[in-house]
Formats: C-alpha cells, sequence, structure tokens
C-alpha cells in the first residue's frame, strides 16, 4: 500500500481509504482477468503442442517404413537387372544404358501443369 498523497485532498480519511480500496480491488479484477487470459492462452498452447506430438509420431512411423521401402525397391531392380541381363545377347548388353528405376512424378501444388494448344499437359518445374 502506498501512503502517498491522496487524489482527492478535501476528501475524510475513512472516504480516502475507501477510495484507495475501490483503486486496489479494480488493480485486483484486472490482474484476475490478464491472469485468465494467460492460462487460456497456456492450455490453447498445450492443445497445439499434443497435436504437434501426434504428428511426429506419424512422421516417425512413415520414416520407420522408409528402409523397407528402398530394400524393396532395390529388389525389385536387382531382379529387372537381371531379367535384362538374361535377355540381352552379350554384345548389345555392353552398348545399352541401363534403365533408370526411380522416376520423379509431380503431385499436389509441388509442380503446376499447365494445358498447351493440342490438349496436352506440361510440366513446369
Amino acid at each position: 500500500m502506498s501512503t502517498g498523497r491522496p487524489s482527492q485532498p478535501n476528501l475524510p480519511p475513512s472516504l480516502q481509504i475507501l477510495y484507495q480500496k475501490q483503486q486496489e480491488y479494480a488493480g485486483l479484477q484486472a490482474l484476475r482477468e490478464a491472469s485468465s487470459e494467460l492460462v487460456g492462452r497456456v492450455e490453447k498452447l498445450a492443445e497445439m503442442s499434443n497435436i504437434m506430438a501426434d504428428g511426429g509420431e506419424a512422421v516417425g512411423g512413415v520414416l520407420r517404413n522408409w528402409p523397407h521401402v528402398f530394400s524393396i525397391l532395390n529388389l525389385f531392380a536387382q531382379q529387372q537387372a537381371d531379367t535384362s541381363q538374361a535377355n540381352i545377347p552379350e554384345e548389345e548388353q555392353e552398348e545399352q544404358e541401363p534403365l533408370p528405376v526411380l522416376v520423379r512424378l509431380p503431385y499436389g501444388g509441388e509442380t503446376s501443369t499447365t494445358a498447351n494448344k493440342d490438349g496436352d499437359s506440361k510440366v513446369k518445374q
């Protein structure tokens, strides 16, 4: 409590104390409102953190599967290489370039496609 000069010097001491207590109560109410807003924001932040943690678990699950995907692709590439080597005579095997195994395809908003005059679609990069 401050004992400085009152804002109303003509008031009796009992009314000055009442005025000070009213100001103190108004400050307490403002503090309660501010703290309730802060609690609401912290609860929203906690909720968003839980959502992000769930998303992180999903991403972790996807990342755990990538070694399996690449091992399957490797098996497919080996099988394709074995069958291509068996069907082609030895003279032609050395002349041909190996076929690419992985192809990048656009999806979603990563790249956009536009149609030209002939109706064919072209990929912009």
